[in-house]
């Protein structure tokens, strides 16, 4: 059964102690991002920064992001066939803008032409951005942090998760999923055996106004999720023992008129692991 947690969001204790997780104030939009991940989280003592990507410059750095998934060749697009009918979008690097120090992952409704999951021509409806590090940054274990704007709109579904170095799933752990407009996300953990932990819980504010912290604090024996720097989800039971990677994408789950609308905003991502 799914573990049980209170959906009214609980301040986050420090696990253990090290150092206070904070961001450089130099600008009014800093200010914001500080104000979002200024929340006394701490860093599991004697972890090191190994993964600290922000987006300057107008272009995606692809040695460090890949535009769709593993399965196909670079720039070709792709789509999520494992989620069957449910995601409407084909993935497209032109969706994956990098601007005014932010990468942008933007919906929009157009007719684009892909394959379905037998690999026939297929056209899409919607064309989405996604993101990750499959090829660039594989690890076991980190305190992981996200600055973000999450889009709202019917049919999106905007996600921040880990995905298996060895491509076979289970595991994944979401970080964050979230639905249309609603006010709260999902927070999950697929084990590797045993069934699905986390469920739903709800927002501390409106993730689609401003910069706001997603992190996740994952050691050998826990797992333990915070939005805005507020514990959300924790537990010690099915705990990821491999390498995953990060993905950050916007999908889409509706044909409907007004669907496919939408745009994530990244600030920051950051990983702290433990000293080897």
């Amino acid at each position: 059964m799914l573990a049980a947690f209170s959906a009214t969001v609980a301040l986050a204790a420090a696990l253990t102690a090290g150092t206070v997780v904070k961001e450089s104030v130099s600008s009014k939009s800093d200010a914001a991002v500080a104000t979002a991940a200024t929340s006394k989280l701490t860093v599991p003592k004697g972890w090191a920064l190994t993964f600290n990507q922000g987006f300057s410059g107008t272009k995606v750095n692809t040695k460090v992001w890949s535009t769709c998934y593993w399965w196909v060749a670079p720039g070709r697009g792709c789509t999520n066939a494992g989620n069957g009918s449910q995601e409407k979008e084909w993935y497209q690097p032109s969706q994956d803008q990098v601007s005014g120090g932010e990468l942008r992952l933007v919906a929009k409704r157009e007719v684009t032409k892909g394959t379905n999951a037998n690999g026939k021509p297929e056209e899409f409806y919607c064309r989405s951005g996604m993101v990750t590090t499959g090829t660039s940054f594989n690890f076991e274990y980190g305190f992981i942090q996200m600055i973000v704007q999450v889009p709202y709109g019917n049919g999106l579904w905007p996600a921040l998760w880990l995905s298996a170095s060895n491509h076979k799933w289970p595991p994944e752990v979401d970080l964050l999923e979230h639905w249309d407009s609603q006010t709260n996300v999902g927070v999950y953990l697929h084990p590797a055996d045993g069934v699905r932990q986390g469920g739903r819980v709800n927002l501390p504010s409106n993730f689609s106004k401003g910069w706001h912290s997603v992190t996740l604090d994952w050691t050998k024996t826990r797992m333990t999720w915070y939005l805005d720097g507020h514990q959300v989800f924790t537990t010690t039971k099915d705990i990821p023992q491999q390498k995953m990677f990060l993905v950050m994408n916007v999908a889409d789950t509706s044909l409907a008129a007004g669907t496919c609308n939408g745009t994530m905003l990244v600030k920051t991502v950051k990983v702290w692991q433990p000293k080897a």
